[in-house]
């Protein structure tokens, strides 16, 4: 969803031939500014801490959803397509009407890999949960330590909240939700080794998605978590507690609506 306000006031900028919209006072057009991007998973696998610590060092992620969303460097969401059919008149002419909508169900995330390698960790064991690679069968629904966790799609699924904002950090532009995601790699290829090759290492995940939101909602809860992620900054570093002047700090880091989300 796009942002519903904008300082720009296009009623007042005139159409110019040099596409110049600099200035002070009139015939400004500020830019969108991209790479201030951020992102959230309010619901992962209810049983991925348990997964993601076992299979590696034991109790080495303490809080995933926060790890994730700061360990992210770049999102890659679907696009879509409307296709069309084609009809020919007399003559040869053609015309056309619209068909069907056909939207990729697959974003790419990239995230900043760390000693101890908590990002592996944590990928490895939600692929793991969902098929061992040793018994191609699912690890859910297992005897033992996790036992009562059947086999669905709300017990390996999860959400993520994307949204961009303006240089403040703050002002929300873009921000969609996506539901019913799920990994598709596992990244143990991320660690070839080189003589040669000293670099830092960044993590490429493919998620298979069920659902695009875009609706008030969403850009709503957008907006609360930046306030959020704002306030944590300032306290974080000895500021003030109320982000930019809005007059009461927002809760930090409250989950979607449950009334309003799917």
């Amino acid at each position: 969803m796009a942002s519903p306000t904008s300082l720009n006031s296009f009623v007042n900028v005139p159409l110019t031939f040099d596409r110049h919209f600099g200035g002070t006072l009139q015939g400004t057009a500020d830019p969108y500014i991209s790479g201030y991007q951020f992102v959230y998973f309010p619901t992962l696998p209810s049983n991925l801490k348990f997964y993601a610590n076992t299979f590696s060092a034991p109790n080495m992620i303490p809080d995933i959803p926060h790890l994730l969303g700061g360990a992210c460097l770049s999102v890659t969401p679907p696009g879509g397509t409307l296709n069309k059919a084609e009809f020919t008149g007399l003559g040869g002419t053609k015309w056309e009407v619209p068909t069907n909508i056909d939207y990729g169900n697959t974003i790419t995330v990239k995230f900043l890999e760390f000693q101890g390698l908590p990002i592996f960790n944590i990928f490895h064991g939600w692929f793991r949960m969902m098929r061992d690679y040793r018994t191609g069968t699912s690890s859910l629904n297992s005897p033992g330590p996790v036992a009562g966790l059947s086999y669905t799609k709300s017990s390996y699924t999860g959400t993520m909240l994307y949204w961009t904002t303006r240089p403040d950090g703050l002002s929300v532009e873009y921000a969609a939700f996506y539901t019913g995601l799920f990994p598709t790699k596992d990244p143990q290829d991320s660690f070839a080794g080189d003589i040669t090759a000293v670099d830092k290492l960044e993590i490429d995940i493919e998620f298979s998605l069920d659902w695009i939101w875009q609706e008030p909602w969403v850009y709503v809860a957008a907006q609360a978590y930046a306030a959020s992620y704002n306030t944590a900054s300032k306290l974080a570093h000895g500021g003030a507690a109320t982000p930019n002047g809005l007059g009461s700090t927002v809760g930090l880091m409250t989950d979607l609506p449950t009334a309003t989300t799917p």
